[in-house]
């Protein structure tokens, strides 16, 4: 069950300005227990499940926060709400011996525990979550990947190399997956009627080999986002064989790092290391929060009817485009 830790009415900054509202929540102007947020997902009742460094999981339900006494660790990434409501949480969990990645699942009532020898790899740390449009779920980490293809039934898909770790995944309605990775000799991976095809900088239009998020758009192209890159990286969009790069020398993008892409509908939103950025799929636009070099680090992104909620390095943003 949930247990109430911190309760109060939250006061926050309000910033209005050009049809957006901007509301902050930190630890001078709320109750939040820290700033640096890794991680945010929604449930089912609008709850925000916010992934902390140090305080664990945070369920913001718009006046208060709560947590659960047993999540004790620390870097609660990512977190992921999946088509049942089940919410999927990684993190480092503190034992007896030190410290122990793990995945866990929370049904509503109970909290469910994987760790690694519960499912078959040498080790369980989750970088990345998505859902396929059959319910399957996938897991992005070390060895490549887990397939999820009903509760506590796993299958881990074999990758052409071993030893490749997937820093982000991402599925087509089709079932085309895509896996990215940060090896000097492969940032991209499809898999497509059984088969491997491979992308690097050096015999692929992909700009470096460090891919940090993959999203398919509405028509079946995937967005490719960057681990950064000096003069490069940004993002790319990649429909068949034609690709289209963004980045600082040819387009409003703010930094080179995409850490998290999200569709609200009409438009991509695209976390970085400085601000958020918008794709409309022409136009990139920039939102800065604050003012100052490194003053706007986005982690992640999670969207509800149309505004953002947003995690940052200094608090919780929501944000009314």
């Amino acid at each position: 069950m949930l247990k109430n830790i911190l309760f109060g009415c939250l006061i926050c900054v309000s910033l209005f300005g050009f049809g957006q509202e901007i509301t902050l929540y930190d630890k001078n102007t709320s109750s939040i227990p820290e700033d640096l947020l890794l991680s945010i997902a929604i449930d089912g009742q609008g709850n925000k499940w916010i992934g902390s460094s140090q305080s664990g999981v945070l369920v913001f339900d718009g006046k208060s926060y709560t947590t659960f006494p047993e999540m004790k660790g620390d870097f609660f990434t990512p977190i992921f709400k999946d088509s049942k409501g089940n919410m999927w949480v990684s993190f480092s969990a503190l034992v007896e011996v030190g410290s122990v990645d793990v995945l866990v699942r929370y049904d509503g009532s109970r909290w469910w525990w994987y760790k690694a020898e519960d499912i078959g790899p040498y080790t369980i740390s989750v970088t990345d979550i998505c859902e396929g449009k059959d319910g399957t779920l996938y897991f992005a980490g070390p060895e490549g990947f887990l397939v999820m293809v009903k509760d506590n039934e796993w299958e881990l898909l074999e990758l052409p190399e071993k030893d490749m770790v997937a820093l982000s995944v991402a599925v087509r309605d089709d079932g085309v997956i895509a896996l990215g990775f940060g090896r000097p000799d492969c940032g991209l991976l499809l898999y497509e009627n059984g088969k491997w095809e491979s992308f690097s900088e050096k015999d692929s239009p992909l700009v470096i080999n460090v891919v940090r998020a993959l999203k398919f758009t509405k028509d079946g192209a995937l967005i490719v986002g960057y681990g950064g890159g000096f003069g490069d990286g940004g993002f790319s969009v990649m429909k068949g064989k034609k690709w289209i790069h963004y980045n600082k020398s040819n387009s409003g993008i703010s930094d080179h790092m995409v850490r998290d892409i999200e569709f609200d509908g009409k438009n991509y939103w695209m976390a970085t290391n400085n601000g958020l950025v918008k794709f409309d799929g022409k136009k990139v636009t920039s939102v800065f929060f604050r003012e100052g070099m490194f003053k706007n680090v986005i982690n992640d992104i999670a969207i509800e009817d149309g505004i953002l909620w947003i995690t940052t390095n200094f608090g919780l943003i929501k944000y009314i485009p």
